[in-house]
């Protein structure tokens, strides 16, 4: 009995799994409210190109890509997970005042172009091809040089 019912999750899950599919949307109102409020927020000035709602198993995942190939993720909720102007200036509104300060101090010239946040941790990359990564207390804790 008990290889049954393991069996009969085990393809309760496969079942799942297989349903996880991608969906293109051009209309932002496909995206939750945080994610709209956002957009407004920071990139009225841009134009979407298009929305990839991604399935997976208990949730969804957004990634808006814009016009000017600026790219951002946001999670099932609507906050943004990572922000990548492709080379080309991301707000400085989105990078929090520690960093902003430290970048300000260390490389004046440089500017931002790509922002990641991912369990307290916060990823920038700097126009100077520089890769600085903090911890959740603000600590500079890896800077990379981008190839």
């Amino acid at each position: 009995m008990k290889k049954l019912f393991l069996f009969f999750v085990f393809t309760v899950l496969v079942i799942q799994f297989s349903k996880a599919d991608n969906v293109i949307v051009m209309d932002a109102k496909e995206l939750p409210m945080a994610a709209q409020t956002f957009l407004r927020q920071h990139f009225s000035d841009k134009q979407i190109s298009y929305i990839k709602v991604e399935k997976e198993f208990l949730s969804k995942r957004y990634e808006v890509m814009m016009t000017d190939r600026t790219k951002i993720e946001f999670d099932g909720k609507g906050n943004w997970e990572e922000v990548d102007g492709k080379h080309n200036h991301i707000p400085r509104a989105l990078v929090p005042d520690y960093i902003r300060q430290f970048v300000d101090t260390q490389y004046p010239d440089a500017n931002y172009v790509k922002i990641e946040r991912d369990r307290g941790e916060v990823e920038i990359n700097l126009s100077n091809r520089l890769s600085l990564k903090f911890n959740k207390k603000g600590q500079l804790i890896d800077i990379d040089e981008d190839d």
